[in-house]
């Protein structure tokens, strides 16, 4: 326990320190005393340091506090451009069979990929606030119903239906009162109520460059075989009892595709050299290339594929909610994180749930210290997170303002996985899963206009149509 409370702590020195904003201020704790020491001697080095301090001041002032300043306008113009989004939430009611892959869903993601939006010039990134739109795709269950959502900004919504219906032709596209507004506004009002939830956000297990198992794996077997990841969750979910919600919320920024591929271009180098082995004998020691194993050759497939796909900024989020009495702890803790297991590639990526968010602590283990407030102030953000559905500032200031002595807000992470990974996490059920208990389907099939319908008609017939 000891050992692992100084390994503890020397994380938390390590993420402080690499802050730039500890280094800032243990400069101006610094600097104090330099001051006071140089101005009890009138003459020499102090006397000058002075002078050149107080000619110089607004040079140091400028240095100090523009990098400051600016992040706090940058937050400020971008809290304004968010707030002024307008969101609708769409249902995507879901016939009884689809004869569909969970490819389809990649191509409407590639589809989403390209409504990206972005700040192109000083104007709109310093002065609009402007910040790249987000998506939420949402799992959500009401007491064992299955339900699948899609927030998007209003504006969008036509395209995100012609997207749909260009591969999903027999769903219907509703748009729905937002379920997040009949949850809890807080800790306190969920146990007034007598409820308790719990929850996580799922993080990668390893670098985002390795790619989890995917669609392409599930599907490449044997037909007998064949089998829907999705089922999974749905069998997660379907488990509730009355007045139980479960929501899997997957908030999904566009990222621009220079900048994934960028970022592990030096990586993917290092991937496809050959490794060196040394022969010979002593004296006489020579080298040759390497063979790469049939396990290299795989991983190195594998991240080549990944960065060839356009991908977004990602982050996953649970929530359970019960009532008191039927509150299952094991579904909390196990169930429902148990169910990202299954895209677990060993020699590649996983999902793991992230620790600095969960609300379950002991003495024993992080954080050790106050676990129990640190626990209801883990509560309230995951909540607040949540049915807020943002992704996290990009700055450190930006985090502070709702930061709190029990929760400083820095545990929650987002990372990159492209369409692929994307599209085998959230789809609609194939045809290899049984819905049927899980989900209110749509009754009966969309349908075109009769053929033979008159697409041409009088002037004041149309205008009648338009009334």
């Amino acid at each position: 326990m000891i050992r692992d409370f100084f390994h503890t702590l020397g994380e938390i020195f390590e993420d402080l320190f690499a802050q730039w904003e500890t280094w800032f201020f243990l400069f101006l704790l610094a600097l104090g005393p330099i001051i006071l020491f140089t101005q009890a001697s009138s003459s020499g080095i102090g006397f000058q340091f002075i002078n050149f301090l107080k000619l110089t001041w607004w040079f140091w002032f400028f240095l100090i506090f523009f990098p400051l300043t600016k992040s706090i306008f940058l937050y400020w113009r971008q809290e304004l451009f968010k707030n002024s989004i307008k969101w609708v939430l769409l249902e995507l009611k879901v016939p009884r069979q689809i004869e569909k892959s969970s490819q389809t869903m990649e191509q409407i993601l590639y589809s989403l990929h390209s409504l990206r939006n972005a700040p192109g010039d000083f104007k709109e990134k310093y002065i609009n606030g402007e910040i790249t739109r987000w998506f939420s795709l949402e799992m959500v269950s009401f007491g064992g119903e299955t339900h699948f959502y899609i927030r998007a900004y209003e504006k969008l919504r036509k395209m995100i239906e012609a997207a749909f219906f260009s591969y999903y032709p027999d769903i219907d596209i509703v748009e729905a009162p937002d379920y997040v507004d009949n949850l809890p506004k807080n800790v306190a009002e969920a146990y007034k109520k007598g409820l308790d939830f719990s929850g996580t956000e799922i993080i990668l297990a390893s670098e985002e460059v390795y790619p989890i198992k995917t669609y392409v794996d599930f599907e490449n077997i044997e037909e007998e075989k064949k089998f829907d990841p999705i089922s999974t969750f749905l069998e997660a979910l379907a488990k509730l009892q009355k007045d139980e919600f479960t929501g899997i919320q997957i908030l999904i920024a566009p990222v621009d595709p220079k900048e994934w591929k960028d970022k592990w271009e030096d990586f993917l180098e290092k991937l496809r050299k050959p490794t060196l082995i040394e022969f010979g004998k002593e004296g006489e020691i020579g080298t040759k290339l390497g063979v790469r194993s049939p396990g290299q050759t795989d991983i190195l497939k594998a991240v080549e594929r990944n960065l060839s796909k356009p991908a977004f900024n990602t982050l996953i989020r649970l929530l359970y909610l019960s009532p008191k009495i039927t509150y299952d702890k094991i579904y909390a803790k196990k169930g429902l994180i148990g169910s990202f297991n299954q895209y677990a590639a060993l020699n590649l990526n996983s999902f793991k749930p992230n620790r600095g968010v969960t609300p379950f602590a002991t003495i024993w283990r992080k954080p050790y210290l106050f676990s129990n407030k640190r626990i209801e102030y883990r509560k309230e953000r995951l909540l607040f997170n949540y049915k807020k559905r943002e992704m996290p500032p990009a700055s450190d200031i930006g985090r502070l303002p709702i930061s709190s002595f029990y929760n400083w807000n820095f545990a929650s992470q987002s990372f990159k996985m492209n369409t692929e990974c994307l599209a085998t996490l959230f789809h609609m059920p194939t045809a290899v899963v049984v819905t049927e208990p899980h989900i209110r389907h749509l009754e009966s099939r969309r349908a075109g206009p009769p053929a033979g319908l008159s697409i041409f008609g009088e002037e004041k017939e149309i205008e009648k149509f338009n009334k």
